[in-house]
């Protein structure tokens, strides 16, 4: 073995998969997406067309609304919660206005690059096949998220262009995290359906080539198939009718009603479990290659089994289980990561959510969506989110509190989904 590759296998060993791809793009994919958006966005003019413009022209963009207004009311979190992290404290008592979901239909659009970015006619960016925005000027945060060749891509001419006649992409940026398929991608194809009912077209869906099997499992779920979606192997594709539902999210805070219609379609495809049963009290396990993992999880299995817990590791379980895990179980403790994602699949849930150095709050305003008990431990109370290289560190749990957080969450009544909800 050469000191080259005994060094590369150490690496892998001792340092989180997450943390080495952290690194990876701090250092040189981002920096270098940055710089090429920079020098390239001037000289192609590049303007952004914003969702608000979708909507202020209606017939030019053949908008079909569907659904209804909502609004999210994220309250406090179970007040035996000890610590709270900056990232939560602001969101409490904040009402999140979330607007009626439509789906439009540009004309003579492309579709380009690894992120499939949808231009209009014009070379206008389109935010909608991009990320949930209301802003009109091209975002700042696009500048780490959208990958460098797109906008080389998009400058060339179109000689030998692929086409398609009706398309729609479910990919984008930051759908490759299991959370961001789930709340950003998934819940898209409720507004694909209704522009087919109402059109009578039916759109060829994209996504990403070679996806996981998770992801091939969780579109069978929604009834889709493969030979129901294409693979992008494209570099550009010229599209006759761009068809783009809106993203259900704002501010990290998805409808409620595009949550339900996720999970009911997906319960109505779920095949039998053959039986396999799973415990009500559930501890997520966070492999240690992964990072956030629990430092002393022995002593923090030994007194969650004391209550019943048993602990899963979602990354080993197919996707059909973790619907079927989170779907029966009546209380969930686990480190912050995407597997909470699956709290969609819950039903009036109680959520205890681990954090150590790093955190969003994108699962806190998820279950807050859901209408769900939540509650939170943090084991360093200098939490710094700005330290983004922390973010895969090891935590050490008090056990002692999460016991007493633990008790106090299941002898409350369980929260109505709809206590959270209401219907503007």
């Amino acid at each position: 073995m050469t000191l080259t590759s005994s060094i590369t296998k150490q690496v892998k060993k001792n340092i989180p998969v997450n943390f080495r791809r952290l690194i990876l793009n701090k250092t040189i994919k981002q920096p270098l997406r940055a710089w090429m958006f920079d020098t390239v966005k001037d000289r192609l003019n590049l303007n952004m067309v914003s969702r608000d413009e979708i909507l202020s022209n209606r017939e030019k963009y053949h908008v079909l609304p569907f659904g209804s207004e909502e609004s999210v009311l994220i309250s406090e979190p179970c007040h035996n919660s000890d610590y709270l992290p900056s990232f939560i404290e602001s969101r409490i008592n904040e009402t999140v206005a979330l607007e009626r979901p439509f789906v439009c239909e540009v004309a003579n659009a492309k579709l380009v690059g690894p992120a499939v970015v949808g231009f209009d006619e014009n070379g206008s960016m389109i935010a909608e096949t991009i990320m949930p925005t209301t802003l009109k000027k091209i975002p700042e945060s696009l500048k780490n998220g959208l990958p460098a060749s797109t906008l080389i891509l998009k400058s060339l001419p179109d000689l030998g262009i692929s086409q398609l006649d009706t398309a729609c992409s479910l990919v984008t940026c930051w759908n490759g995290n299991y959370h961001n398929w789930l709340a950003y991608c998934l819940t898209r194809i409720e507004g694909i359906e209704y522009y087919q009912e109402q059109t009578g077209i039916k759109p060829t869906i994209i996504i990403e080539p070679n996806p996981p099997k998770w992801k091939v499992e969780s579109l069978r779920l929604l009834g889709y198939e493969p030979e129901d979606y294409m693979q992008w192997n494209q570099s550009r594709v010229q599209v006759r009718r761009l068809v783009i539902p809106s993203f259900r999210t704002r501010l990290q805070v998805p409808q409620p009603s595009a949550c339900q219609w996720l999970r009911q379609r997906i319960f109505s495809n779920l095949p039998a479990a053959d039986g396999k049963k799973f415990s009500p009290k559930v501890y997520i396990s966070r492999p240690k290659k992964a990072g956030r993992n629990i430092i002393n999880e022995d002593a923090l299995q030994e007194v969650l089994s004391s209550l019943g817990f048993v602990a899963y590791t979602p990354e080993y379980l197919s996707f059909s289980d973790q619907v079927r895990l989170f779907s029966q179980a009546e209380i969930v403790v686990a480190p912050h990561g995407a597997g909470l994602a699956n709290i969609i699949f819950g039903n009036n849930l109680k959520v205890i959510e681990l954090f150590s150095s790093y955190g969003t709050p994108a699962y806190f305003v998820l279950a807050k969506a859901l209408g769900f008990r939540y509650g939170c431990l943090v084991s360093n109370p200098n939490l710094d989110v700005k330290k983004q290289y922390d973010q895969y560190k090891g935590m050490t749990v008090d056990v002692a509190k999460l016991r007493s957080l633990v008790e106090q969450m299941l002898e409350m009544p369980a929260a109505q989904t709809q206590a959270a909800i209401a219907q503007a």
